[in-house]
């Protein structure tokens, strides 16, 4: 049996307004520890890394492990139904191969999920990405960074020191550019054991990621040199929320 109540619905609205831009299908593993998700999108150039904690929730009882094909897309549509007094009420109807969203407000709408087969992926191990750097900042910074570089460019340029962050994007005549020191009172913390690092990345997936910029004033980017990005959203006892983004690499 699995049933869980969550009150604060915009954990979930928030995290899976950035999913369902990458995957429009994908498989949830509820267990004790929590629901989560590893799932790449298709053209394998990024990857999905959800943990929603029990914490999180006003109850949580799993009974066992289950693995759940969903429709994300779906999901998010029927999450995005919620009132401001609603709860969400989650249960898996094991029969019927469904899972069922109530939203318990002043009415009790109830939507019912088709458990789905999905593709199987190898399951991706997160751990296998080491990375030597990293900056924590108000996700604001690098949704106008990105904001700026897609003016002019389809990719955008990370460049991290022990000093600054530099977001930059450059066009055949031009350029914009952000550069934030490490005193900027949006920049909470900077560890480059590096020189510098430079990496180059798609507007087109940072702008995706940055849909879940709402869910918390903090967020991680971790890098090396032309290597993937890692950035993470978490809200300590409740939400993590990460991607691994494959770099783009020029001749």
């Amino acid at each position: 049996m699995f049933k869980a109540v969550l009150e604060d619905i915009n954990i979930l609205k928030e995290s899976f307004s950035a999913i369902s831009e990458i995957i429009d299908e994908g498989v949830l593993k509820f267990e004790k520890g929590g629901i989560g998700m590893i799932s790449s999108d298709r053209a394998v150039i990024a990857l999905v890394d959800f943990l929603i904690l029990p914490t999180s929730f006003e109850s949580y009882k799993c009974d066992k492990e289950m693995e759940i094909g969903l429709n994300i897309i779906r999901l998010l549509q029927f999450v995005k139904k919620a009132k401001p007094e609603d709860k969400l009420v989650i249960t898996i109807d094991e029969e019927e191969d469904r899972v069922e969203l109530t939203l318990d407000g002043l009415t009790t709408r109830t939507f019912a999920l088709p458990i789905i087969s999905v593709s199987s992926q190898e399951m991706q191990d997160i751990n296998r990405f080491q990375f030597n750097n990293y900056i924590e900042i108000s996700p604001s910074i690098l949704k106008e960074g990105v904001e700026n570089a897609a003016l002019i460019s389809d990719s955008v340029m990370i460049k991290l020191n022990k000093e600054n962050l530099i977001i930059r994007a450059e066009g055949d005549s031009s350029y914009t550019q952000i550069k934030i020191d490490k005193d900027n009172p949006q920049l909470y913390s900077l560890n480059c054991k590096d020189e510098e690092v430079t990496a180059k990345y798609s507007v087109e997936y940072l702008t995706k990621m940055l849909k879940a910029s709402k869910l918390t004033d903090k967020m991680k980017l971790e890098l090396n040199k032309d290597y993937p990005l890692h950035l993470e959203y978490a809200i300590t006892d409740k939400v993590k929320l990460g991607f691994i983004l494959a770099p783009r690499i020029e001749d």
